[in-house]
């Protein structure tokens, strides 16, 4: 699980801490998260940080449009998808749950995203695991194309590598290996 390091404003007296997602053109994010102070956590240097996934919070969308992490029982959100090649790009399919709630965003490897653009989402939902299919193109240096990756509540990451035929691939290769 890698820790992401949180900016903090204050406001009337109060402390609000928030994750700046994705990176567009020039370094500016694709959107704040606003988190709860519930959800902060703090490393030993004192810097607050969060990892995902986090379990037990939802993503939720206020009347004036900022997106809150917030605790929310029952629910997991995941950090999913895949870095892209030099000068390159990637995409990903969520394969399962279908019941989710996604915040995509884009992760710029440049100013202008001329050495590359990676897509990523924020995903919610009430499953303990998301399974996703990736590619990327761009020059990978041996790393693989194409899989399927698998996240869990624990932090663990489950990786196929390539695969892009979805679950239909993987069933058939259990039925024929066992």
């Amino acid at each position: 699980m890698e820790a992401y390091y949180l900016s903090k404003t204050q406001a009337e007296e109060s402390t609000f801490y928030y994750l700046k997602v994705g990176k567009m053109g020039h370094g500016q994010p694709c959107f704040h998260l606003w988190i709860n102070r519930k959800l902060v956590q703090m490393n030993q240097e004192g810097r607050e940080y969060i990892s995902f996934p986090v379990r037990d919070a939802k993503i939720i969308k206020t009347e004036k449009g900022n997106l809150v992490l917030r605790p929310y029982q029952g629910w997991n959100t995941f950090r999913v998808g895949v870095g892209c090649g030099y000068r390159g790009r990637s995409k990903y399919e969520i394969l399962a749950p279908k019941e989710v709630e996604i915040f995509a965003f884009k992760e710029f490897r440049s100013p202008q995203g001329s050495l590359g653009i990676s897509e990523f989402a924020l995903v919610c939902s009430t499953s303990d695991r998301v399974k996703i299919r990736w590619e990327r193109t761009g020059r990978t240096y041996g790393s693989p194309t194409k899989g399927i990756t698998i996240y869990y509540t624990t932090g663990q990451e489950e990786n196929i590598y390539d695969i892009a035929d979805g679950l239909e691939a993987i069933q058939e290769l259990k039925q024929e290996l066992e």
